[in-house]
């Protein structure tokens, strides 16, 4: 499990959850999958998305940086 901290956003302010506005996230990388390249077998190839999981209310901030 990834360790809890602050997200700083490319245009340099934090992170802030939209519900509890809790400061600290859990990071994660998760696959975007798509239809298309499931149905050809070729999952890997998607995208990633990154995230970041409120430690307070779990609340997921999904972002494509």
């Amino acid at each position: 499990m990834n360790e809890p901290q602050p997200v700083t956003l490319p245009h340099g302010a934090n992170l802030r959850c939209d519900t509890c506005q809790n400061e600290l996230f859990e990071p994660h990388r998760w696959k975007l999958q798509t239809t298309g390249m499931t149905f050809m077998n070729l999952d890997w190839a998607n995208r990633d998305a990154s995230c970041f999981v409120c430690t307070v209310c779990r609340r997921i901030h999904w972002f494509h940086l």
